[in-house]
């Protein structure tokens, strides 16, 4: 757990420094790693706020890992939204650090489709 919050924390610091408040890239990122029979990913997105992750955590079933065509490979279940982050997409000035818990023992490879709630999917790059 604590592995997981550092390395979410230096994602986040990486991208800070890489990539300016003003750009116009949307921000979209994940690291994952497995426990068990889970799959623990972090996801980075401009696609929603700090508040609206909040909320979409106090629903449960809203939150979707697809694969390329579109069906479902496991539905989250927990998210949790971890700390705002200066980074934003669609016009909003604040993205979002979420930690999504999947219960599937497959990994996800250097894509990740995410179905965020009423937001829909969002493709996240893999984090080098």
């Amino acid at each position: 757990m604590l592995v997981s919050r550092v390395a979410a924390v230096a994602l986040t610091l990486s991208l800070l420094v890489l990539q300016p408040a003003s750009a116009t890239t949307c921000v979209n990122k994940f690291l994952a790693h497995s426990e068990g029979s889970k799959v623990v990913v972090t996801l980075l997105s401009g696609k929603l706020s700090f508040q609206e992750a909040q909320e979409l955590s106090r629903q449960h079933g809203l939150v979707e890992w697809l694969d390329d065509s579109g069906k479902v490979v496991a539905t989250c279940a927990e998210l949790r939204a971890l700390r705002p982050m200066p980074v934003g997409c669609d016009g909003k000035t604040s993205g979002v650090v979420m930690m999504a818990t999947f219960l599937t023992m497959r990994h996800p490879s250097k894509k990740m489709i995410v179905k965020l709630g009423a937001v829909g999917a969002v493709d996240f790059d893999a984090q080098s």
